[in-house]
């Protein structure tokens, strides 16, 4: 299929929750062999706590079995993730410092201010290797017991980002359909941005605040320092999976002949 269409086809899937931003089904890519992502199995979403009574009517209905948590103990302590009977909860952070866990706090303490694009690439590259995270996240999404997995942070774009890309190396997804899958929350945090700008606004300069908000733009690059670091250090998708996470060729070969559709 065609990758453009492709992009077009995961706006669709978008899915309507009223208290949860970015609330995305990862299914419907096409593999570099030809398969595709299967629907229902992977779900990535911003934070959960805003979650209505309609919406967790709609959670329950996507069969979610297990919700990973990429937040840090203070973000989880003040928007803690809502407790669904028959849900395993994992939470594992993602990043080595505390995010602060409200927005006000956010923007209070200059933490957005510090969002330049090397500031954030370099936060990228810190996540992607030797992360306890994202390898309890591979190591789950090998358990097809634990299916369907929704995957989260606080907005759904960065660690939630580098989650879902790994995820997708693993299923054989190009890389340039990471990438396209990556940016697409750009648009769909924009009532997040929008918010932020407000409060942003309440305590730094108009200059200061659009330096911010051109800060928390997702960038194709912050993604492509991943690949490359990959390739430097492995050489290759397969030997980065196996070294980092264990995923033998054989792991590989299960995971994508139960996740993957002709």
């Amino acid at each position: 299929m065609n990758q453009k269409l492709e992009t077009t086809d995961s706006k669709r899937r978008v899915l309507p929750f009223k208290g949860v931003l970015n609330f995305r089904d990862m299914g419907g890519y096409t593999t570099s062999d030809g398969r595709r992502v299967k629907y229902g199995l992977f779900f990535r979403s911003a934070e959960l706590t805003g979650m209505s009574d309609q919406d967790i009517k709609l959670f329950k209905s996507l069969g979610i079995k297990t919700i990973f948590d990429y937040r840090g103990i203070e973000e989880i302590r003040l928007k803690p993730d809502p407790v669904i009977p028959g849900v395993n909860n994992i939470c594992v952070p993602a990043l080595k410092q505390e995010v602060p866990g409200d927005m006000r706090d956010v923007v209070r303490s200059g933490f957005l201010e510090h969002f330049t694009t090397d500031f954030l690439v370099n936060m990228y590259l810190d996540m992607a290797f030797n992360n306890p995270s994202f390898k309890r996240l591979m190591a789950t999404i090998m358990l097809p017991d634990e299916f369907s997995i929704l995957h989260h942070c606080a907005g759904g774009r960065d660690r939630t980002g580098v989650g879902s890309a790994f995820i997708f190396l693993a299923l054989g997804v190009p890389r340039e359909t990471i990438i396209e899958d990556y940016l697409l929350s750009n648009q769909t945090l924009g009532p997040l941005n929008e918010q932020i700008k407000k409060q942003a606004s309440q305590h730094l300069s108009p200059k200061e605040v659009d330096t911010v908000m051109a800060a928390l733009i997702l960038r194709r690059e912050f993604m492509e320092a991943i690949f490359s670091a990959i390739d430097a250090r492995y050489k290759s998708v397969e030997i980065f999976l196996e070294q980092e996470f264990g995923m033998t060729a054989d792991k590989r070969k299960q995971l994508q002949a139960y996740c993957l559709e002709a």
